[in-house]
């Protein structure tokens, strides 16, 4: 497909923008004497279809496709061009050998499924500005206020935390029948690379369009919506260009320090989770026991459970005096907030990691044992080569979500130490609108090019056999 390579770039520019932002951007667009509405453009029909239902599910559809594209593609990286080969020699048709490789990819199909439902059950971000706008009020919203408000009713935030960790038993019981008893190690030293076919030019005109269909959707309607608010004075009030809050960004010191705090932040948060993360799918990709099962209902109800209950139970425990009497004393400081942001990433990344590592064959880390290696390096260079690009994504999956995660940040953060979205947040809320919207431009930005040179330092550092792993070749 022409610009296959800037389809993973756009990928990661959907998983960095925070789920506010896509909410925040929409509405700019179709509110009364919004872009539209200059422009000529504006229409009854497509703002009460945004601002409702249909709206809030558009959005929240667009923010699962990066966690599905992730998961799933990472496994189909690692399938080889075998499997199909033996469908075509046997005589079948195309539809006849996808219908061979996607049960191959059912770990990680069903992965991307259970993410995905547990991602819009527990989101915040659009439940706290286009839902909201929209009077269609949703679970996490409903929770936010029962614990903002005065006085707050803890029983009825823990009733609708429950019902939302009661409800990802959905999509983890349709995982559990759908691979029970089998088996999906496809992955051993004998892979071969997938491929790469010419498409016709129908169909890649088709192709083409389709994805930058999508693109203009999930990210045109953010960014004109981020872009005009954040060159345009403070809420508004005037409808002149300025590059003033790009300046107040980028020469003011408690505005720029979130960012380099948030980076930090992030950095840490994926090292930590992605080895963590990978012990854990180990587990989960052997053989399903009582225990694996229970552990994977845990981690994905921890998915479920959203952050702001998640970063409430955190204050309620470290705020005891048990703690205090213990020595431990790490509520308002950095290290409850890193605990916090290590405690919910960790999940996501295991589940992540499910679909790639459970393509691994025992085999590979037998053989490097068999010719004398120890166990680490049995697992450096039998195992590591086999995941390597799973793995540098898992990181970068997990970088992006904390560099602007919201609702755990606003709640555990460290006083006088702002992460980058309570900052954009406080900003907003302080009616410097174009200040703050000027902030997350320029984050997105940055966390975008830190992006594309970790992976072009895999590309340049890593070996080429590490490289051929999930790459594909002309046909």
């Amino acid at each position: 497909m022409p610009g296959r390579r800037f389809v993973s770039i756009g990928m990661w520019l959907v998983l960095l923008l925070p789920s506010w932002l896509p909410g925040i951007g929409w509405e700019r667009l179709v509110v009364k004497d919004g872009v539209l509405t200059r422009f000529g453009l504006g229409s009854t029909f497509i703002t009460h279809a945004i601002m409702g239902p249909f709206g809030v599910v558009l959005l929240m559809g667009l923010r699962c496709v990066p966690f599905a594209y992730l998961t799933i593609t990472a496994s189909l990286a690692g399938l080889g061009q075998e499997f199909e080969d033996a469908a075509r020699v046997h005589g079948a048709s195309r539809a006849g050998a996808l219908r061979l490789v996607l049960p191959i990819l059912a770990p990680a199909i069903w992965s991307a499924l259970a993410i995905g439902f547990a991602e819009s059950i527990s989101t915040f971000g659009i439940a706290y500005t286009l839902a909201y706008q929209s009077h269609f009020s949703l679970a996490t919203y409903q929770l936010y206020s029962a614990i903002g408000n005065f006085p707050a009713s803890f029983p009825a935030a823990a009733a609708i935390g429950l019902v939302l960790v009661a409800a990802v038993a959905l999509p983890l019981t349709m995982q559990a029948r759908a691979l029970r008893g089998r088996s999906y190690a496809v992955l051993s030293a004998r892979t071969r690379q997938a491929v790469r076919r010419q498409l016709s030019t129908k169909g890649a005109m088709l192709a083409s369009g389709g994805v930058a269909l999508f693109y203009i959707i999930a990210l045109g309607a953010p960014a004109v919506g981020a872009v005009t608010g954040s060159l345009l004075a403070d809420f508004g009030a005037s409808d002149r260009i300025t590059f003033v809050n790009y300046s107040g960004v980028l020469h003011t010191p408690g505005v720029s320090g979130p960012i380099v705090r948030s980076l930090v932040y992030g950095a840490v948060t994926a090292s930590i989770t992605v080895i963590a993360g990978f012990m854990v799918a180990r587990l989960l990709s052997r053989r399903r026991t009582r225990a694996t099962a229970m552990l994977d209902f845990l981690l994905l109800a921890t998915v479920a459970l959203p952050g702001v209950v998640f970063a409430a139970g955190y204050i309620f425990a470290y705020n005891l005096p048990i703690f205090s009497r213990l020595g431990i004393d790490i509520y308002q400081t950095v290290w409850l907030l890193l605990i916090g942001y290590i405690a919910s990433s960790l999940p996501t990344n295991a589940r992540v990691l499910v679909g790639p590592v459970s393509q691994v064959q025992s085999s590979l880390h037998d053989a490097a044992r068999a010719h004398g290696a120890g166990a680490l390096r049995a697992w450096l260079s039998g195992v590591l080569p086999a995941v390597s690009r799973p793995v540098v994504m898992a990181w970068l999956f997990t970088f992006c979500g904390i560099f602007l995660e919201l609702p755990i940040s606003q709640l555990l953060y460290a006083p006088g130490s702002p992460p980058l979205s309570v900052a954009i947040n406080l900003n907003i809320a302080g009616y410097h609108f174009g200040l703050g919207l000027a902030q997350a431009v320029i984050s997105v930005g940055i966390a975008l090019a830190l992006v594309c040179i970790v992976l072009l330092l895999y590309r340049l550092l890593a070996p080429k056999g590490w490289r051929r792993i999930g790459s594909t070749v002309r046909g």
